[in-house]
């Protein structure tokens, strides 16, 4: 099928989809119709792959981590970006100010954190309303979204997730653990599944026919997936990242107001840390900055030299689940090849300077001594 076919079947599948009521006699149905959008969206973007480039904004990712601020167009990312970082993006009132990938550095807690105002994101963004899929294309390679919602129109955070869904990313939730292998004969078979309440056998046999699989094995490990996870695990193309929600333009609501906005964001997305800020106001930015910290998941830890003092006024700046490796690497790789252990002294350990090896987990503000031969 060539592009435009490709795109056409799509729609006609997806109208079908939004027009088809979902209940048991029909949730079978639907689960495949789903399959075939992913499926066909899938040969789309390999196509379109093979095809001239220039479909992303080229950003070049610089500092420790990359920080998206995805939003509707004016909803205040701009103004957020000049009042946190070393950059003054263009601002306007009106709709469609960014026209590029603005890039600011923030300098926090001994971390360099680029921060990226991006072009507004409209309904159908996906589909490349807008330019979407240029500004989708950054979104991927981000280490944390933070979604800028106005408080004034808290439902578009709906808008923002469908989008970003669509274009394949998937935020604050882990690739479902389910193999599907490929066998030269034997049909399909299904040795585990141990979400079969929701994902029954015959489902998963139609979708890997309509996928061209006709002798694999499948296994799911997890419980309670559904047939969307299903569907996610069997197409390769998909980005999964971690998202915040920063509610902006506070100063325009009494306390009792925002209290009952932010009890209703809670209720709607319980797996999303959530902010309050005012951009143009400036009213709560040196929060907001540590709440970006701690949801990339940042930790310090101490050095010590042997027998010296360990230097408390320069942390090591490393990820929460890092390893002793991990130090050994951030300070210099030749170090790693002459490790002997480590003592700690510190949260992650039982006893004050512990014995430890490579694979041992660091935690927040923890003393590490190396010893090298």
């Amino acid at each position: 099928m060539a592009n435009e076919e490709l795109k056409a079947r799509i729609e006609d599948l997806e109208k079908e989809l939004s027009t088809t009521k979902v209940n048991k006699r029909t949730e079978a149905a639907v689960g495949l119709l789903k399959a075939k959008i992913a499926r066909l969206k899938e040969e789309l973007e390999q196509k379109s792959a093979k095809g001239p480039k220039g479909e992303g904004y080229a950003v070049k990712k610089e500092g420790d981590a990359t920080v998206g601020l995805l939003g509707k167009p004016s909803v205040g990312k701009s103004t957020l970006l000049s009042a946190i970082t070393n950059k003054e993006s263009k601002i306007g009132a009106y709709e469609f100010t960014t026209l590029e990938v603005i890039p600011g550095l923030l300098n926090y807690k001994h971390t360099n954190l680029q921060i990226l105002d991006l072009p507004g994101i409209i309904k159908h963004a996906s589909q490349n309303k807008g330019f979407g899929r240029k500004v989708l294309s950054v979104v991927r390679a981000c280490d944390l979204i933070v979604f800028i919602v106005d408080a004034r129109h808290i439902d578009e955070m709906d808008m923002l997730l469908e989008e970003i869904r669509l274009s394949g990313i998937r935020v604050n939730t882990s690739k479902p653990f389910i193999q599907i292998i490929r066998q030269p004969k034997g049909s399909i078979t299904i040795p585990i599944n141990h979400s079969e309440d929701r994902i029954s056998s015959e489902f998963i046999k139609e979708v890997l026919l309509d996928n061209g699989l006709v002798n694999a094995e499948v296994m799911i490990h997890e419980e309670n997936l559904t047939e969307d996870d299903f569907i996610d695990a069997l197409y390769g193309n998909l980005e999964y990242t971690q998202g915040a929600i920063c509610l902006n333009k506070i100063d325009l609501f009494s306390e009792g107001e925002l209290r009952e906005k932010v009890s209703v964001l809670k209720e709607r997305y319980p797996n999303f840390p959530l902010y309050g800020i005012s951009a143009e106001m400036e009213i709560n930015l040196e929060g907001f900055k540590e709440f970006i910290w701690k949801n990339l998941g940042f930790i310090w830890v101490y050095l010590k030299e042997q027998r010296k003092e360990a230097d408390m006024t320069r942390p090591l700046v490393v990820q929460r689940g890092d390893s002793v490796r991990d130090v050994c690497l951030k300070i210099h790789k030749d170090i790693l090849k002459k490790f002997k252990f480590a003592r700690v002294k510190g949260s992650s350990v039982k006893f004050e300077w512990q014995r430890v090896g490579l694979d041992h987990l660091v935690e927040d503000k923890d003393i590490v001594e190396i010893y090298a031969r």
